[in-house]
């Protein structure tokens, strides 16, 4: 046999490679080793309290939203509990069969079902997603019952938004609903299945304060983030929402709304003294639990084709011409240009200016007037005679100073400011001259002038007042920040200027003769100082003069003309300003005089100044104001002769 030679080459590579090899074990070993020294030595409270987080996680819990009450503490807008029925998307093998099923129980239409799926498709497939809320008793016992055969559904009760007054207090109050996804920003809370936010009004402008704040439970939960068990002895509780109390009296609110039902008006009731508003009532409304439940197609096709609008806020963005409302302002700049209240107009139903008559209401005119009787029998034939001695100017100076054309520092968003032209204001809008003729428009609050119910009760406190700037508010508190009355300007008006623009006032209601006489209030302590006033919507032609087409009886609805009534009392030391408006409703002193006095006759009976209101807890720097953009220019109707 024969025996090879030894390669010890062979044999040195070999055991070279080997001690390479082990080396490079033994390091990797060595490194591996200080690595899991480091992990479970050096490291281990880190990783200890990461491996706590991956097992436990915090859960957010909504808070309640804060309440919101009137003067005297009567809830205008609180919580109760809300029956509703979640579904988990993992649990349900078959989801389009379970909604169907769900259908039996609830409505679900096909906006919900849209928003179902995109839910669905944005959240995790175990995160509930809710199909309804607001159940009543019966549809929760029912799902219950059924809840054996239902994959996936999750009965629950949590809390919702409650409007224990309906629509008399909607257009205050305003209403919450659904997140969308506009809305949606990085705040958790606004993700939580149900909930809901401020959409308008007070609801809308102190949103934040009433939303609250979270709380959280701590939750095990596996290795998919799905919850094993909750620790609640482990939970930070949520905080409610602060409280916000009103200058608002819901009494007189309801009283208000009621005389206004049937009607598509308006009426605004101020404290004269503080500028608080007590009444602020646009009818007819809407039920602000009908959003806070989900607004269906049909209720949302009805209240946006309604031709009463019930969705607008009336007193804050429904503009109007003030028509014979607005005279004491044309008088007070008359006096301001010169002319003696004593002088007289001579009106013979008529007045001839530029190349056309200028008609009063009354045809066979009203003979000559001093300035209190000419307001006293709304006689348009003297006001178009004051309207040419002040010039259009000294008529937006006064109207101004008087709360016309202005947009307040008001809690409330939403405002229209209306438009009381002058020279300026025309040639900056149409780039076009002041022409004379439309003076005399501007005179008996016709052409271009309008403004809203909330503007005009200012008129009437700042007259009643006599010398300060009366502004309103609505606000007393939100938390333990109180809002203050604010700070009153001087008038800047001549007292004996305002002294015949009140006697006039009370000429109209309490004197044989005056428009609003049937409207007066017969008790002696409430005696009542108000103007009518009956605004165009149209323009009557020659034609339709001729052939006595001037009655708003023998007009559509839609083209009838506008009542109004603003007033004060009592007469000898003003409290309580008012104004009214009933849209298409004829004459103001049939229409709204009437509903002025009965609002007018609760609120001096109720008196509100003689209560103590929810006393606040402490002072604030300022009111958030909410002031809404200005609306396009009115159209200008050629004047017609109105009945105040």
């Amino acid at each position: 046999m024969r025996v090879e030679p030894y390669d010890t080459d062979r044999q040195q590579t070999f055991s070279r490679r080997a001690a390479l090899l082990g080396g490079g074990a033994g390091l990797l070993l060595l490194g591996v080793g200080a690595r899991l020294y480091q992990l479970q030595v050096v490291n281990h409270e880190e990783y200890q309290t990461l491996s706590a987080d991956n097992q436990f996680n915090l859960r957010l819990l909504p808070p309640l939203r804060g309440e919101i009450l009137d003067r005297f503490g009567e809830p205008l807008a609180t919580n109760r509990k809300n029956y509703r029925v979640l579904m988990i998307p993992e649990r349900t093998p078959n989801f389009a069969e379970t909604l169907k099923s769900l259908a039996k129980y609830v409505n679900i239409d096909d906006r919900d079902y849209d928003r179902i799926l995109n839910d669905a498709r944005r959240k995790t497939k175990f995160t509930p997603i809710e199909i309804a809320d607001n159940l009543s008793w019966e549809q929760f016992a029912r799902i219950n019952l059924e809840w054996p055969h239902l994959a996936g559904v999750q009965p629950d009760v949590g809390e919702t938004r409650h409007y224990p007054h309906g629509s008399i207090m909607s257009a205050i109050v305003g209403h919450v609903g659904r997140v969308s996804e506009r809305e949606m920003t990085d705040d958790p809370l606004l993700r939580q299945p149900g909930f809901r936010i401020g959409k308008k009004g007070v609801e809308l402008a102190f949103d934040q304060q009433l939303r609250g704040e979270a709380g959280s439970v701590k939750v095990e939960v596996n290795a998919h983030g799905r919850v094993i068990r909750e620790l609640k002895n482990e939970a930070d509780q949520p905080e409610q929402g602060q409280t916000a109390v009103l200058t608002i009296d819901a009494e007189l609110q309801a009283a208000a709304m009621a005389e206004l039902e049937g009607q598509s008006g308006a009426a605004v009731v101020l404290d004269v003294k503080t500028g608080e508003v007590l009444v602020m009532a646009s009818a007819p409304s809407f039920d602000p639990n009908d959003f806070n439940m989900g607004v269906s197609s049909e209720t949302w096709r009805r209240l946006t084709t309604d031709p009463y609008q019930p969705l607008l806020d009336k007193t804050l963005s429904g503009f109007y011409p003030p028509g014979s409302t607005f005279k004491m302002i044309t008088g007070i700049a008359a006096l301001e240009a010169g002319m003696s209240p004593d002088e007289k107009v001579y009106c013979g139903g008529r007045t001839y200016f530029g190349n056309r008559f200028f008609h009063c209401w009354k045809k066979e005119g009203h003979g000559s007037l001093s300035q209190k009787d000419a307001i006293k029998h709304s006689c348009d034939v003297y006001f178009y005679e004051a309207a040419q001695r002040a010039g259009v100017d000294g008529i937006h100076s006064v109207a101004t100073r008087l709360g016309l054309g202005q947009v307040f520092d008001f809690a409330i968003p939403g405002q229209k400011r209306g438009t009381i032209p002058s020279t300026e204001w025309k040639r900056g809008k149409f780039n076009q001259p002041w022409y004379p003729g439309e003076t005399l428009s501007v005179g008996i609050g016709q052409g271009y002038v309008t403004a809203t119910p909330l503007q005009l009760a200012v008129m009437a406190a700042r007259i009643a007042n006599a010398a300060q700037a009366v502004t309103p508010w609505i606000v007393r508190s939100v938390g333990d920040v109180t809002y203050e009355q604010p700070q009153f300007g001087p008038l800047n008006i001549a007292p004996e200027h305002l002294a015949v623009a009140r006697a006039g006032m009370d000429a109209v209601t309490n004197e044989i003769g005056g428009t609003a006489w049937r409207s007066r209030l017969e008790e002696p302590e409430f005696r009542l100082a108000g103007k009518t006033g009956t605004s165009q919507v149209r323009r009557i032609t020659k034609e339709e003069r001729a052939r006595g087409v001037t009655k708003n009886e023998d007009l559509p609805w839609e083209r009838r003309d506008h009542a109004l009534f603003v007033a004060f009392a009592p007469f000898e030391e003003p409290r309580y300003a008012i104004s009214v408006i009933v849209e298409h409703g004829g004459s103001g002193s049939k229409a709204a005089g009437p509903r002025a006095r009965e609002i007018m006759r609760a609120v001096l009976t109720k008196d509100p100044a003689r209560r103590p209101p929810v006393a606040p807890v402490a002072r604030p720097s300022s009111v958030t104001a909410g002031v809404g953009p200005a609306y396009p220019a009115a159209s200008v109707a050629s004047p017609r002769p109105k009945r105040g």
